[in-house]
């Protein structure tokens, strides 16, 4: 059941965001374009065509990233309180599937849409400067590749890279569950729900950042975090030295398990609220 609510879901989320990320691509071709007409062309020589052509372009990529990333927020929130707690609820909530099943859907279609989007900036940056400067990128690009083949990096760093891109999903989602775990709790109020969604995400914010002080107080934080003082990163004659990877690699694991905790804790906790205490009047 997992999968046809998220075959729902996956298709709401291209409706909004397929004609954006397409046109963010469509874009940054066009400006790349637009950049070697205005420098070779134009010599780049300043006035209204450099701003037409090279200025502005740049500008309306910005705000399409942005309105991106702000619309990628409306809809997390909007898709899981209309879907669940607003007027599709009493629909939704009808089918053979459980809330956490409801839950894991939405959560991981908005985790889909966070990667995508990042993963489009990502690819229009790359578009933009391969159409600018296709040769010069070209030669860089297998430069960079042909210095890093000689590179001698230790065995530990790739499960260190490895650990990091698993900490940025499992923080993504933590911070995903955070915010339906504050809809859900704001939704127990009988009026100005919104404000007390608000207010909630504020308290369970506070909450974590009293604990997480007390953990500093009392060394736990430390004795998790606290390889600085071993950590170094040097490199010579085309050979890299790492010292504290270890203990790097023990405390990014430690912070992915901080992370997971937290994606249980919130989840379970919208889950509660969901099966117990909901109330769509």
């Amino acid at each position: 059941m997992l999968g046809k609510l998220m075959k729902y879901d996956l298709r709401s989320c291209l409706r909004k965001f397929g004609p954006l990320w397409i046109a963010a691509v469509a874009l940054s071709v066009l400006i790349g374009l637009s950049f070697r007409y205005v420098v070779d062309v134009e010599g780049g020589s300043s006035g209204l065509i450099t701003f037409l052509l090279g200025v502005l372009p740049s500008m309306v990529l910005f705000g399409l990233f942005v309105a991106m990333a702000v619309l990628a927020l409306i809809f997390v929130c909007e898709r899981f309180y209309k879907g669940l707690l607003g007027d599709e609820g009493y629909l939704m909530l009808t089918l053979p599937a459980s809330a956490g099943a409801h839950i894991a859907s939405k959560g991981l279609t908005a985790l889909i849409l966070e990667l995508a989007s990042a993963l489009v900036a990502l690819l229009s940056g790359f578009l933009l400067v391969t159409v600018y400067r296709p040769a010069g990128f070209a030669e860089g690009w297998m430069e960079f590749w042909r210095a890093l083949g000689q590179l001698k990096l230790p065995s530990g760093i790739p499960w260190l890279i490895v650990e990091g891109v698993l900490l940025v999903i499992v923080t993504a989602a933590a911070q995903t569950l955070k915010i339906y775990a504050s809809i859900a709790l704001g939704h127990l109020a009988k009026k100005h729900r919104a404000l007390w969604a608000l207010l909630s995400y504020v308290g369970i914010g506070v909450v974590l950042n009293i604990l997480f002080g007390v953990g500093v107080s009392n060394g736990l934080v430390g004795r998790l975090f606290g390889f600085g003082a071993s950590w170094g990163f040097f490199a010579e004659n085309g050979e890299i030295t790492v010292n504290g990877l270890g203990m790097a690699a023990g405390a990014m694991g430690s912070a992915i398990l901080m992370e997971l905790i937290l994606c249980a804790a919130f989840f379970f906790l919208t889950r509660y609220i969901l099966k117990r205490r909901l109330n769509l009047e």
